[in-house]
C-alpha cells in the first residue's frame, strides 16, 4: 500500500530541522513552545510503542478512547512545561525511531488504536500526521502562514506518494482545504473537500460549522457535499 518507513523518515528529518531553528532562533512564542510539542509527541509515541509492543508479544494492551485524550493532556502537559528543548527534542526523536523498529518488525497488521485499524495507519497518525498538526499549528500561531501552508502542500503529497490511507489522507485533504481558503482559492478547497469526502466523512459533517471554511458557505457545491455528510 505504501512506505511507512520513508515516511516517517522524512518525518523525522523535518522535526529535526524545526528542533534546530528552534534552538538557534525561538523566541517566546506564541502558543505551545517547541519544547511543548516535543515533549507531547514523546509522550504519545511511548504510549503506542508499548501497545505495539504488547501486541507484538501477543499481551493485550490498552488504548485510549476519545474522551480519555484531552484528560490525560491536561494532566500531562503541564509536566513537560518546564522542560528543556535539548531534552524532550531528543526523546521525541528516539521514540520516533522505536516506532519505525516496531513496524519494521510487525509489518502491516490489523491493530486497533483510536481512530485507526492498522499498524500503519495507527503508526502514521500518531508520528507523521499528529506532529504535522502541531508544527502547522505553531507557524499560524506565530505569523508564518506561508510555512504553515507549505507544510499542508507537503503532507499531501507525501501522504499521496508514499501512504494514501482513506483515513489520514482524507483529513489531509480537509486540512489543506482550510489553507485554499484562506489562500483565496475557494474553487480549489470544495475540490479538495469533493475528494476527501467519501474517505472521512465524520469529518465532513463538521464542515458546515467550520469557521475556517465560512467563506465558502453560500457555494451549491459546498452546501450539497456538507448536506451529504
Amino acid at each position: 500500500m505504501g512506505d511507512v518507513g520513508r515516511l516517517l523518515a522524512v518525518e523525522r528529518e523535518l522535526e529535526r530541522t524545526f528542533v534546530s531553528e528552534a534552538l538557534r532562533l525561538e523566541p517566546a512564542p506564541n502558543g505551545w513552545p517547541v519544547a511543548l510539542i516535543c515533549f507531547h509527541l514523546a509522550q504519545w509515541r511511548e504510549r503506542l510503542g508499548t501497545a505495539l509492543t504488547d501486541f507484538q508479544a501477543g499481551h493485550p494492551y490498552s488504548q485510549p478512547v476519545d474522551v480519555e485524550v484531552e484528560e490525560v493532556d491536561d494532566l500531562e502537559l503541564p509536566i513537560g512545561c518546564d522542560l528543556p528543548l535539548g531534552q524532550t527534542s531528543v526523546r521525541a526523536d528516539q521514540s520516533l525511531g522505536e516506532l519505525m523498529a516496531l513496524y519494521a518488525s510487525l509489518g502491516e497488521r490489523e491493530f486497533r488504536w483510536t481512530t485507526t485499524y492498522t499498524t500503519g495507519d495507527a503508526i502514521v497518525r500518531n508520528s507523521y500526521f499528529h506532529p504535522r498538526v502541531h508544527i502547522g499549528t505553531y507557524w499560524h500561531e506565530n505569523h508564518e502562514e506561508r510555512r504553515a501552508h507549505q507544510l499542508i502542500e507537503n503532507t499531501v503529497g507525501e501522504l499521496r506518494e508514499l501512504w494514501p490511507s482513506p483515513i489520514i489522507l482524507g483529513a489531509g485533504l480537509y486540512s489543506l482545504a482550510t489553507a485554499r481558503v484562506a489562500q483565496g482559492d475557494r474553487e480549489s478547497a470544495i475540490d479538495l473537500l469533493d475528494e476527501a469526502a467519501p474517505m472521512r466523512p465524520d469529518i465532513l459533517r463538521h464542515a458546515h460549522g467550520d469557521p475556517d471554511l465560512a467563506a465558502l458557505k453560500g457555494d451549491p457545491r459546498f452546501e450539497e457535499l456538507t448536506a451529504q455528510a
